[in-house]
């Protein structure tokens, strides 16, 4: 995992280095998303999921993982989370509420909210259903520095979720996509420095696990005076409601109660998010 994230880390900045500009168009798209996204994969198949903070990593992962079992995994494409790319942003556009747990069936789908593989709810076998799925997110946030709780356990966690929903649904098929991905760091080569300046007003301003604030905050009130003047070296991204940390910029921590994951902030691993088809065989 680390190894490929330092590859992930070094593709980013490759690509904030020789075409800055991606990054706004990023913040363009992003904040011109809406519940579309998920909504439209209905025209295609009944039957959507939507698991928490899946990222490209996992869907290359689950691939890989469920070749020749009971399922088959299909990368589908890729969409763009919203902004800020947080489970609070999907969830009140297409739930209608700031949270999922809260969730009720919409004129549009029946809805189950499915917290772990302990708690799965009896399902409709016809007609368009969402399931929302809590994991990978709430695993993620118990990896730490330590490291007694890995990526690798969310992503086993994950997946025998994602296989109870599916078998529970009596269902042959389903799409699957995400509200947000997630950045993942433990050591300096997995994320951008920032000067020691502008890294004291973030961490004043963003909770570590979380790279985003609305604007009406009080600790975000000067933060533009803190950017870079120079466009291709911004730190920050401002939307309408909500600024973020842009690209992998993060700081490091020695504490080994400190999370390691993140989400929230304006790079590719946090806002292009996957669409798998899953199949039984």
């Amino acid at each position: 995992m680390d190894d490929r994230e330092s590859a992930l880390n070094e593709l980013e900045r490759g690509l904030y280095r020789g075409f800055f500009e991606a990054y706004d168009l990023l913040l363009e798209q992003a904040n011109a998303q809406n519940e579309n996204y998920v909504l439209s994969l209905f025209d295609e198949c009944p039957f959507v999921i939507v698991a928490d903070s899946l990222s490209v990593r996992e869907a290359v992962l689950l691939e890989r993982f469920w070749e020749g079992e009971t399922w088959g995994v299909e990368r589908e494409g890729f969409a763009v989370a919203p902004f800020p790319p947080m489970t609070e942003s999907l969830s009140s556009l297409l739930l209608g509420v700031p949270g999922p747990a809260n969730g009720r069936n919409r004129p549009h789908f029946t809805y189950r909210y499915v917290a772990g593989p302990e708690h799965i709810p009896a399902m409709p076998p016809s007609g368009s259903l969402l399931v929302w799925m809590r994991l990978p997110d709430t695993a993620l946030e118990q990896v730490t520095m330590a490291q007694t709780h890995t990526v690798a356990d969310a992503f086993q966690s994950t997946v025998r979720t994602l296989a109870a929903v599916l078998e529970t649904s009596g269902r042959d098929a389903a799409l699957v996509t995400s509200d947000h991905g997630y950045l993942y760091a433990r050591e300096a080569n997995q994320y951008w420095p920032m000067p020691r300046r502008v890294e004291d007003k973030a961490r004043f301003t963003f909770p570590r696990a979380s790279r985003a604030r609305s604007l009406t905050d009080e600790r975000a009130r000067d933060l533009r005076d803190h950017e870079s003047p120079a466009v291709e070296q911004r730190f920050f991204a401002f939307g309408e409601v909500h600024t973020a940390i842009r690209g992998r910029y993060w700081w490091g921590s020695a504490s080994p109660n400190d999370r390691c994951t993140a989400h929230g902030g304006l790079s590719f691993v946090e806002c292009l998010v996957p669409v798998l088809r899953i199949l039984r065989r």
